[in-house]
């Protein structure tokens, strides 16, 4: 939300729809987390854990591409909640690795 006020201004929740493909994709996210929520780890894995392990990374190129300044436009790629990146990937990893999955759910998930 602090990226899109800063790039559209306060109102840009009346101004700005998803688009037809981003409806789809977030219905599509709910359907599973419904049916099969495990499957929701694919997800994450590729989409939240690529963005913490290259946020830092990619939150500079934005900076300097789109010449912001005062980490103004980059709050997606920040993770106020994760002290430290390292730590929180092992945590992730340490309880993936715990939870009580079938061969048959651990291959849908991949």
């Amino acid at each position: 939300r602090q990226d899109m006020d800063y790039f559209y201004g306060p109102n840009w929740k009346d101004e700005i729809k998803p688009s037809k493909a981003t409806k789809k994709y977030a219905e599509r996210v709910v359907e599973i987390a419904k049916e099969k929520p495990r499957l929701l780890i694919a997800h994450q894995y590729t989409r939240y854990l690529g963005d913490l392990f290259g946020g830092q990374m990619m939150s500079g190129m934005a900076s300097k591409t789109l010449n912001l300044s005062d980490g103004k436009g980059t709050a997606f790629y920040t993770f106020d909640g994760i002290d430290s990146t390292s730590d929180f990937i092992t945590m992730w990893y340490r309880k993936l690795n715990e939870l009580d999955l079938t061969e048959e759910e651990r291959e849908e998930i991949v």
